[in-house]
């Protein structure tokens, strides 16, 4: 039969093997591969003439003539044993087994003899034989040839055992395959396999792998499946069934998987099955649009119950943080951070807890994950800016803002900066604000929300010049900045459900407490200030429980209302009451209204007009001197902002007379001189703070000027 005949006859039993039903028990009890090689080839080798019979895949090999006539019965084959024994005799376990297994497959009639200890029938001992098996056993195959060719040129009547060269030749084509696949010669690899089928049994299973990533790289996936069933079928080994899964499992399309799963014998497979829910839980954690099955999150959960290690918590963290389950989310991130899941697990908590509203828990963690990367990094960037937006606006310690302002600045982060001009602007800081939304604007010409929120801070400076240019610029692109020159439009503090749809602004103008000012450190860099003291407060003035500060008409009503507004962070509302207390009421509430009123300009950073309020209240002294304190630092925020720096001097030392001046007031006087060029007193000035409390920001004074004197010097 012709080398093309017999790959149609192999290509027509092949079919036949798929029509008896996923692998027939008669043919793949065989131990045959051709039928998952052949039909690939037959199509690429077109017969000359059709094949004149359908020989089952075996007996192709052993077929001597196309008209032996059918009921003719074969003679039994002569099984060379001698490797068998041999490896018996050596106690080779492993290689006795693999030759059993060559043998069955080749001989499915033949029985292996009972007593391995002895020669076979009409076998004797053969010294130079067994040498020949010994160097085969090694591995020294080209050995094994010379010692053949050796003794075969000094015997010529000697012929070397056919299980010996078939052996010989099924290593050497194996070694082939192996180099072909190795090298990426896909094809090459189909074609050994399949003038090779001895070496594609249970005895080389490596090979089988091989073949079966050769058909999915020339898009046969259905043939692969095909050879990793033949492993399943036939094949016991518990630790290459379980190797094949995982080889289907990293290369065949699911469904074809799932059909190999049907043939688990006693649960061998856990480890494919969970392998494949985690695979589910991780495509649908990354595409919230998909869903695992309730079973796949029951296995995976036990088992992320059961470990030691992240990863499975770690996976189950960012399925229900996406799924909109953020508390259960936590909780998992808590777990894998407790098992040193690193900075993947601080990354998936961090976004829990702000998914969670826990903002200040967010930073706390986040700061600890900074350096890890920089998706660490945008997860405390988010909660930030998140912390920083929350109605009312939080208190935040000194070390907090700081933290906060420097990564900001690190990142260039404009969605950062305008959340710090917006806790700015709600703690009634309206030129810092106005700072911070230009620097967004610096980092993000396109930002909205920052644009907003300084053409806000324009109108309560009453730079009507600087509005105009800012509405002429984005009036044809943000309708609410338009609306700002428009005096029919209501004159209410926007709303904080209204700003965050917009991402970054203002909450409602009714915190009940100041949160630390921010104000610019130096020429550049901006740092956070120490808050100023709070104005006094009456202590009747009432709580406002669910935000009602109450009514009345009478002096004394109106005066509790002013102040209970003014808790509220109301400045607006708050200095309508006092107004409406000092003109109804009597001299001692008109005198307190006075005060309320230049507490409530304070409040939205109209120094001017607080001063002028101030003068008209007849107030104790010790009253007034704190009203003057305040009144004269809010001046000097303005002045310094304005970069006036001689005249914030000027206010700053009559401050001074009247109350010691603060750490953070020393070092605004620092940056003075410094932005004044008297780099002598400014470094004195450092230098006491340095030494007093090691202050970080004192040091960056003394740095700005040893740099700018060394450049000076040049």
């Amino acid at each position: 039969m012709s080398v093309k005949s017999i790959l149609i006859a192999v290509a027509v039993s092949g079919l036949a093997f798929y029509t008896l039903g996923r692998y027939g028990h008669d043919i793949a009890s065989r131990e045959a591969v051709q039928p998952m090689i052949q039909p690939a080839l037959a199509q690429q080798q077109p017969p000359q003439a059709p094949a004149e019979a359908v020989p089952a895949p075996n007996d192709v090999a052993q077929a001597k003539a196309p008209d032996r006539p059918a009921a003719a019965q074969p003679a039994a084959p002569k099984v060379d044993e001698t490797a068998l024994r041999y490896f018996a005799g050596q106690g080779d376990t492993r290689r006795y087994e693999a030759e059993l297994a060559r043998l069955r497959a080749l001989y499915p009639d033949w029985k292996p003899p009972t007593d391995l200890s002895s020669q076979g029938k009409g076998q004797a001992g053969d010294p130079e034989l067994e040498r020949m098996w010994r160097l085969f056993a090694e591995g020294k195959y080209g050995e094994v040839r010379a010692a053949i060719a050796q003794r075969g040129s000094t015997d010529p009547n000697w012929r070397a055992p056919a299980d010996l060269t078939a052996q010989l030749d099924t290593v050497e084509a194996r070694q082939r395959l192996v180099n072909a696949s190795n090298a990426r010669q896909w094809e090459q690899v189909i074609r050994l396999g399949t003038e090779t089928p001895a070496m594609l049994t249970c005895a080389s299973v490596d090979a089988l792998w091989r073949v079966a990533e050769a058909f999915v790289q020339t898009g046969k996936p259905e043939r692969a499946r095909d050879a990793y069933a033949y492993v399943l079928t036939n094949c016991t080994n518990p630790a290459e069934r379980t190797g094949t899964m995982q080889k289907a499992l990293a290369t065949l399309p699911e469904n074809l998987v799932e059909a190999l799963l049907s043939q688990e014998q006693q649960n061998e497979f856990a480890s494919i099955r969970d392998e494949m829910a985690r695979r589910h839980i991780g495509k649908a954690a990354d595409d919230p649009t998909q869903k695992a099955t309730p079973a796949e999150i029951q296995r995976i959960e036990a088992l992320a119950n059961a470990a030691s290690t992240p990863d499975d918590a770690i996976l189950l963290g960012f399925y229900t943080l996406h799924h909109d389950e953020p508390a259960k989310a936590a909780t998992w991130f808590q777990t894998a951070l407790a098992r040193n899941g690193g900075a993947k697990a601080a990354e998936g908590a961090v976004l829990a807890l702000g998914d969670t509203k826990k903002y200040q828990e967010a930073e706390t963690l986040g700061a600890q994950w900074l350096e890890a990367g920089a998706a660490n990094r945008k997860a405390y960037l988010d909660a930030i800016t998140a912390l920083l937006t929350q109605e009312p606006p939080p208190r935040l310690d000194r070390a907090v803002i700081e933290r906060i302002v420097k990564t900001v600045g690190q990142d260039k982060y404009a969605a950062g900066a305008g959340a710090l001009g917006w806790y700015a602007y709600n703690a009634g800081q309206i030129s810092p604000a106005g700072t911070w939304f230009e620097t967004a604007l610096s980092w993000d010409r396109g930002n909205e929300p920052a644009a907003y929120g300084l053409a806000l801070v324009r109108e309560r400076l009453r730079d009507q010049a600087g509005l105009r240019t800012l509405v002429a610029e984005w009036g044809s692109r943000s309708q609410r900045i338009a609306d700002i020159l428009n005096p029919r439009r209501p004159r209410s503090a926007p709303t904080a459900e209204h700003e965050r749809q917009t991402r970054q602004m203002p909450a409602a103008e009714s915190a009940h407490r100041r949160p630390t000012p921010i104000v610019r450190s130096g020429p550049d860099e901006p740092i956070a200030r120490d808050a100023a003291p709070e104005p006094a407060r009456r202590s009747d003035a009432p709580r406002a429980p669910g935000g009602n500060c109450g009514g009345g008409s009478s002096g004394a009503a109106a005066l509790q209302r002013g102040w209970c507004l003014l808790n509220l962070k109301r400045p607006v509302a708050a200095a309508q009451a006092f107004e409406a207390a000092r003109r109804g009421g009597n001299a001692q509430v008109a005198s307190d209204a006075a005060a309320g009123v230049a507490y409530a300009k304070m409040q939205q950073g109209l120094t001017a007009e607080a001063t002028v309020a101030a003068s008209a209240a007849n107030l104790p002294p010790a009253r007034r001197k704190e009203l003057s304190t305040l009144l004269l630092a809010e001046q000097f925020y303005a002045q310094y902002d304005a970069k006036d720096y001689n005249g914030a001097l000027i206010t700053l030392s009559q401050r001074r007379r009247l109350a010691p001046e603060t750490t953070d007031l020393m070092l605004m006087r620092g940056w003075s001189y410094y932005n004044l060029g008297r780099y002598d007193d400014a470094a004195h000035i450092f230098e006491a703070l340095y030494k007093a409390n090691k202050s970080p920001e004192a040091l960056s004074g003394l740095t700005a000027i040893r740099d700018v004197t060394k450049r000076n010097t040049q």
